[in-house]
């Protein structure tokens, strides 16, 4: 019965060291892939901090207005440009584009 027991103990004893072990295993796995995560978000940020700054830069106004005048020929409309169609001034227009 006393063997028994002692048996019994032991083996609850080292259930519980081995369970404890692969807690702490764990605990270790979980950190490193914290860790790792950290960096890649840190990297993901930085990536969005460039990309958001080359949005600012790309969609400037200025820069867009120097390429239009200075790579594409363009220039500013002038009010003498513009036509309002309406159904008489379409049919008008469409008659000297012919």
């Amino acid at each position: 019965m006393r063997t028994r027991l002692v048996r019994r103990t032991m083996l609850l004893s080292l259930v519980l060291i081995f369970v404890t072990i692969y807690q702490h295993n764990q605990i270790i796995k979980l950190n490193y892939e914290k860790q790792r995560l950290a960096k890649k978000r840190l990297i993901l940020k930085k990536e969005k901090n460039e990309l958001m700054s080359q949005l600012a830069q790309l969609t400037n106004y200025s820069r867009i207005s120097a390429i239009a005048e200075n790579k594409l020929n363009m220039t500013s409309l002038k009010l003498s440009q513009i036509i309002t169609l309406t159904t008489q001034t379409q049919a008008k227009f469409f008659r000297e584009q012919q």
